[in-house]
């Protein structure tokens, strides 16, 4: 018979296409995993993986097998927590994800008193600042700013927030502040370098070409850069109530920007399986009413 844990090192090698990659993962050795991947070829009679000195790929038959692990380890996890979500405490493993701005100035302030409230919620947090696969990434829910575009996935709208231009006081100082769309042109904007439509700022007046001087690919890293006085950039207001409060960053051309649009949106993105549900929605209840999404 096919051990569960065998299951779990074939994916975690799966995943990671690496022995090593999954070893350190995992924290699991080398030799336990490399034994669990022979144990299950020689029980399915087939080859899982193709080995060279230099590379680990996936045979057809393995890439096929990893579908069905990963529905069958996934059943099983939610015949577990289906038999907690019984227990009148709430019990079990919550993996979130959100971009690192959210996680930074949104949920990590919140998670002290929720994980007082529910001190045997296990807490599992990831950022990322792309899109990723729920089921590829052991994620159960996650935060996403925008439209959404996977129709397989329930979505519960957190709120709105607003996307506005600032720029620091020091910057503003040296160059001047615009006082009309079209005299961003003259100014130093920083934009995002791996991902071209949160570039579009939305403007009431569009320009036709919005030229970037300083790209970077985290939100985070535009912050710094605008803050040092290196430029304009539009950012949301969720991750920079405090500095707008504070003085540190001043908004410009207040009502250049079109309210809503589509990078203004925030929502909660899961799949909608009964035995997490409850968990998920625990969550989702603490949360929606302290974030600082607008002003």
């Amino acid at each position: 018979m096919i051990k569960t844990e065998d299951l779990m090192a074939f994916l975690a090698v799966a995943e990671s296409e690496s022995f090593s990659k999954a070893s350190v993962k995992e924290g699991i050795q080398i030799a336990t995993l490399s034994r669990a991947i022979a144990r299950l070829e020689k029980q399915l009679d087939t080859t899982l993986f193709n080995r060279t000195t230099r590379k680990l790929v996936m045979t057809e038959e393995g890439v096929v097998f990893k579908g069905y692990v990963q529905k069958a380890l996934n059943t099983l996890e939610l015949g577990q927590q289906h038999l907690l979500s019984h227990q009148t405490e709430p019990v079990g493993k919550l993996r979130i994800d959100a971009a690192f701005a959210f996680m930074i100035y949104q949920l990590g302030p919140l998670l002290p008193e929720f994980r007082k409230c529910y001190p045997k919620v296990e807490l599992e947090l990831t950022t990322n600042d792309t899109v990723v696969d729920l089921l590829d990434n052991k994620v159960d829910v996650a935060i996403r700013i925008g439209d959404l575009k996977d129709s397989t996935l329930h979505a519960r709208a957190l709120g709105q927030s607003p996307l506005v231009l600032v720029a620091s006081p020091d910057y503003l100082q040296a160059n001047g502040t615009p006082t009309q769309t079209s005299q961003l042109s003259e100014h130093s904007l920083i934009g995002f370098s791996h991902a071209s439509h949160l570039n579009n700022w939305y403007l009431k007046e569009p320009i036709n070409t919005l030229h970037f001087e300083l790209k970077a690919s985290s939100g985070e890293v535009i912050k710094q850069l605008c803050m040092n006085g290196m430029g304009i950039t539009a950012l949301s207001y969720y991750m920079i109530h405090r500095e707008l409060n504070d003085g540190s960053l001043v908004e410009v051309l207040p009502n250049a920007i079109h309210h809503p649009n589509r990078r203004e949106s925030i929502q909660a993105v899961y799949y909608k399986q009964s035995a997490l549900a409850s968990r998920i929605s625990l969550f989702l209840d603490f949360i929606q009413d302290k974030l600082i999404l607008e002003p």
